[in-house]
């Protein structure tokens, strides 16, 4: 099974922060040159990589003039070095079929590229084409024939362009960014989330996008014969000075503003794989659609501003939200009340602070609930407690703030 979701994240807000790196090596896979990023690990970790995959498909998105992302960045633009120098080496594949059938497979799934990106999670990294892992999730289990051309087709391109080249040639600003990361990272991150969730899960993943025109995060889960694998997939933090030595001091993953973009983006997606599973099984799905008349025009209006058009989509993040703050709590967060105050007056998540009050009940009495799923069902029922007056209150009190 793979979970995903999507955040845009470009203003300096908050929440917990986190991740792990690891020493990039390079080395051969079939033959042909590749960057990975390898560690020995002793306790569970955030291994933070570059996917050549998913590296090779940004590119294809950047050589597009229509692209929905790229192309508010031109060709000139050098805030993102990797883009600006990718564009130019691939100029000539602007017309690839890669190229053409990237856009036309972003406009039948999501301008974002999320649901693209899920699917490339279940396939071996480039050079190699093979699945990886069972396909099951929605979106792409019924046209798994459509997945496995376009990984093809991708590696057509990453042959014809030869991209392991270019990623090879780029590795110093590659290393330099996951280095930048490591900056970021708190190691007790993991212990501490599944402590807290009650869950177990194989390996967590960061897998970094410096050819991203803006900031923006997507979190998946995949299901593996050893366990899930949680991934994060990230974007940079700040634009950099271009220059054409080739030699940078910073790599776009630092700066103003990224400590509090690494906690919104990163620590929040991999919440997401704790909680958003279990939410989209059918029981809790029927269960939470009974209190959807609380979702009122005003209340949706907010949520589809950000990106959440659903009651259903509303109260996952919601949760995910809540727990995100627990879990702060718990890591001796210094900002958490800025970060609540963003999530609740700022993003309008106005359930938040009876939620952390239950979370509480959870926390206490984890000799009955041995997970987050067993607490699930009382989290939901809250929502019975609340009524449309409540709601209408609740939103008057953010429009006074």
């Amino acid at each position: 099974m793979v979970s995903l979701s999507y955040h845009n994240r470009t203003n300096d807000m908050h929440k917990l922060i986190i991740l792990l790196f690891t020493l990039p090596l390079l080395s051969s896979c079939n033959g042909e040159n590749t960057v990975q990023i390898k560690t020995s690990q002793k306790q569970k970790k955030v291994e933070v990589e570059i996917h050549e995959t998913i590296e090779t498909f940004m590119i294809l998105r950047a050589l597009a003039s229509e692209d929905p992302l790229f192309q508010y960045r031109d060709s000139t633009y050098k805030g993102k070095p990797i883009m600006y120098e990718a564009r130019k080496a691939f100029a000539e594949y602007k017309n690839h079929k890669a190229v053409i059938e990237t856009q036309k497979l972003l406009n039948a799934t999501s301008s974002t590229g999320d649901l693209i990106l899920q699917g490339l999670l279940y396939f071996e990294e480039l050079p190699s084409t093979s699945l990886k892992y069972e396909i099951t999730s929605e979106e792409w289990k019924n046209r798994k024939d459509t997945l496995i051309q376009y990984v093809h087709l991708l590696h057509q391109f990453y042959k014809d362009a030869k991209v392991n080249e270019f990623i090879l040639s780029q590795s110093d600003f590659y290393e330099g960014a996951i280095a930048e990361a490591n900056s970021h990272l708190n190691e007790n991150l993991i212990t501490t989330m599944e402590d807290y969730f009650g869950i177990q899960n194989h390996a967590y993943k960061m897998i970094l996008l410096p050819n991203s025109p803006f900031g923006m995060g997507f979190g998946a889960s995949v299901a593996s014969d050893d366990g899930d694998i949680f991934y994060q997939i990230i974007s940079p933090s700040n634009d950099i000075e271009w220059n054409n030595r080739s030699t940078y001091d910073t790599y776009g993953f630092s700066g103003e503003g990224s400590e509090a973009y690494y906690r919104d983006l990163v620590v929040h997606e991999f919440c997401h794989p704790f909680i958003t599973p279990f939410l989209e099984k059918q029981q809790w799905k029927t269960a939470i659609s009974k209190t959807d008349s609380l979702y009122l025009p005003q209340l949706d209006s907010i949520m589809s501003n950000q990106g959440y058009g659903s009651w259903w989509g509303f109260i996952n993040e919601h949760l995910v939200r809540t727990a995100e703050l627990r879990i702060a709590k718990k890591m001796n967060e210094k900002s958490i009340e800025e970060m609540r105050t963003y999530n609740v007056k700022e993003c309008g998540f106005i359930f938040i602070p009876e939620s952390e009050k239950l979370m509480k009940k959870y926390e206490a009495n984890r000799n009955m609930y041995s997970n987050i799923e067993a607490f699930l069902p009382e989290l939901i029922d809250q929502l019975n407690t609340f009524n449309k007056e409540d709601v209408r209150m609740k939103l008057r009190q953010l429009a006074t703030n």
